[in-house]
């Protein structure tokens, strides 16, 4: 049985990994989370946004995408 459990994709990431996770869990791609994270920095109150993205990067173990696999790797 295959889980899918989210993790931070620090290789494929701009600035932390998060949208990039996000969106190999969720299986979209990872331009559409970024702009979710951008549109609701403005549409939502900025803080919380900017709060949660940053437990997320702290929070999310480091993944690392082989042939369609995610490896967690140790920071």
């Amino acid at each position: 049985m295959k889980t899918n459990t989210l993790f931070r994709m620090k290789e494929e990431g701009v600035i932390g990994g998060v949208a990039a996770g996000l969106a190999h869990h969720f299986g979209i791609d990872r331009l559409l989370v970024r702009i979710l994270f951008v549109l609701s920095f403005f549409f939502f109150k900025a803080v919380p946004v900017v709060i949660v993205y940053i437990l997320l990067w702290a929070l999310l173990p480091v993944g690392e995408k082989n042939s369609g696999n995610v490896e967690v790797t140790k920071v």
